[in-house]
């Protein structure tokens, strides 16, 4: 099933697109590994190893539970509001992903990478910091938008809560590489 930003069904799927779906997560879990192998910087994951793999479990989490709610809806259609079930759960995996941001190392896989935070390891924390706080409390934005609001004003939210998250700790982080060139 497909829904619209209204949370109705607009479209009905096939089987091969389920089995596409749940072969996400495997895809993913599979794809996550490799890249901290393959990384130039693999050397900086063993600093936050702990921290990554809890990434990837709350990542795939979310895509299980994700899959279960579009099973439920398959099954029994109009028992879950679509659109404000996401956006709380998009709301959480922001809360939850921002607060391991802090921790993440400097690599070219994880977390905001930026030529200036991949110049500097000092920016690239100070960056990551900035990014993690703001991805939390953007989460928590969404997670409210999620029930005080209809679902399209949620699905709203969403873009502009990532794309704040996105474009504030990237300009702050030129800002913080200016600086630092300059001393």
């Amino acid at each position: 099933m497909h829904w619209n930003v209204h949370g109705e069904i607009d479209r009905y799927g096939s089987r091969n697109e389920l089995f596409l779906i749940a072969g996400i997560n495997v895809f993913l879990g599979v794809f996550m590994s490799a890249m901290a192998k393959i990384d130039p910087k693999q050397k900086n994951y063993t600093r936050f190893r702990e921290t990554y793999e809890w990434m990837i479990i709350w990542t795939l989490g979310f895509m299980t539970v994700l899959m279960g709610v579009v099973l439920v809806e398959t099954m029994q259609p109009g028992t879950l509001n679509i659109s404000k079930v996401v956006c709380a759960m998009v709301g959480i995996l922001f809360v939850v992903l921002g607060s391991m941001m802090a921790k993440v190392k400097q690599n070219f896989f994880t977390g905001i990478k930026t030529p200036w935070t991949l110049s500097s390891e000092a920016v690239w924390d100070k960056t990551q910091k900035l990014g993690g706080k703001c991805m939390a409390l953007g989460g928590i934005l969404i997670m409210g938008s999620a029930f005080l609001s209809s679902g399209e004003a949620a699905v709203f939210m969403i873009i502009l809560v990532a794309v704040l998250v996105i474009i504030a700790p990237m300009v702050m982080s030129y800002i913080w590489y200016k600086k630092e060139m300059e001393k």
